[in-house]
């Protein structure tokens, strides 16, 4: 699937099951940013700003002070607003097609059109959904089960039960007033129970990532977090519950050298595990692909309305790389497959190109690079 573009924010780039959770930055701009997530470019943004402690909420984090030192370091740093560009997106949704929808994923089309020579001016990319599926109420109870997995998973890692309750609240102590300000601003009862999730997703994830203090750990919390999941969501899922928006082409599979029936039997999984999570309100619709053009190198993971994005944006702004539940969900599908890959996250607005605006709610994660161990 190939998602609207506003703003881009590249993390946990470089990844294979052997490689660290983190790695050297190098800035892009979006054409080449679009590119990594299409045709498998596995270099990464990381975050500047320090683990040090904060009060900040994630008050519409562009209005925090974290969120706009965070949006305008970003920005700057992925050389996204210069004039040049800025031309080319105005050009973009000046052709914007509001009433044209791609055919097998139902959503909007931006497409800029071909020169003279016939080749694309920039990227042709998806956007939302032409008929969007609206958020279900939040399911507490379950909601709050994937969280209890999250405590247990990091137990089950070797972090002290005890200890982790005391981190847990010195966190939610310290950043309280501020997500509480922000709960108490919401609109309707249900964003601020969305609220509420988001500020217990914050402090455990925080907490969890202080204690692990390590990517490798890190790395063995997020496998052992989605293979609880897995096995609480999708305890008997195989390849026939893979479902995808694509039409499997000719030779889609022509180039590989893992075994296809693995992934997708653990594709399979991931579905019925994404579906379960939009049934308890958790994420809006859920799309998996492999895109035909790079024969069985990539598969993406597209999350529209994800509920936990303001706290993983938040958690990326102070360079805690542990991500969410849609992370540790496609990393332990993923090793399930027996396969070695890199993982990328992208927040995504699919509303628009312009990227002087900045209000994400699509997660996109992009395994790239599969081959065989």
């Amino acid at each position: 699937m190939k998602a609207g573009y506003l703003f881009c924010l590249y993390v946990f780039g470089n990844f294979t099951q052997s490689s660290a959770l983190s790695s050297p930055g190098k800035t892009f701009t979006r054409r080449d940013t679009l590119q990594s997530i299409f045709f498998a470019g596995t270099l990464a943004i990381t975050p500047s700003d320090s683990n040090a402690a904060t009060d900040e909420g994630i008050s519409a984090i562009t209005d925090s002070s974290i969120g706009k030192t965070f949006r305008r370091s970003a920005i700057q740093g992925a050389r996204v607003a210069d004039s040049l560009d800025e031309k080319w997106e105005r050009f973009s949704d000046s052709l914007r097609d509001k009433n044209k929808c791609d055919d097998n994923t139902g959503r909007r089309l931006y497409d800029n059109g071909f020169r003279k020579d016939g080749s694309r001016i920039g990227n042709p990319v998806l956007g939302g959904l032409c008929k969007p599926e609206p958020l279900l109420p939040l399911d507490q109870v379950r909601a709050y089960q994937i969280l209890a997995a999250a405590e247990e998973s990091a137990v089950s890692c070797g972090v002290d039960g005890a200890a982790l309750k005391q981190a847990i609240s010195a966190v939610e102590i310290l950043v309280r007033p501020s997500f509480e300000r922000n709960i108490q601003s919401s609109t309707s009862e249900e964003e601020k129970v969305r609220k509420s999730f988001d500020f217990a997703l914050y402090t455990r994830m925080r907490a969890i990532s202080n204690i692990l203090n390590g990517s490798a750990a890190t790395r063995n919390f997020q496998l052992a977090w989605g293979g609880a999941m897995l096995s609480q969501l999708a305890p008997s899922a195989n390849r026939k519950d893979y479902v995808s928006p694509i039409p499997e082409a000719k030779d889609e599979f022509e180039d590989y050298d893992y075994d296809k029936g693995r992934l997708l039997d653990a594709l399979g999984a991931l579905k019925v595990s994404l579906d379960s999570l939009k049934s308890m309100g958790l994420i809006g619709y859920p799309e998996i692909s492999i895109p035909y053009d790079d024969y069985g190198s990539v598969v993406t993971i597209a999350i529209d309305d994800y509920v936990p994005i303001g706290a993983e944006m938040l958690l990326v702004a102070q360079n805690y790389a542990i991500g969410g539940p849609g992370q540790a969900l496609v990393r332990a599908a993923i090793q399930k497959a027996g396969v070695l890959y890199n993982l990328d996250t992208f927040y995504l607005d699919p509303s628009t190109t312009k990227q002087n605006e900045f209000n994400p709610s699509q997660l996109l994660l992009s395994v790239s690079n599969l081959r065989k161990i």
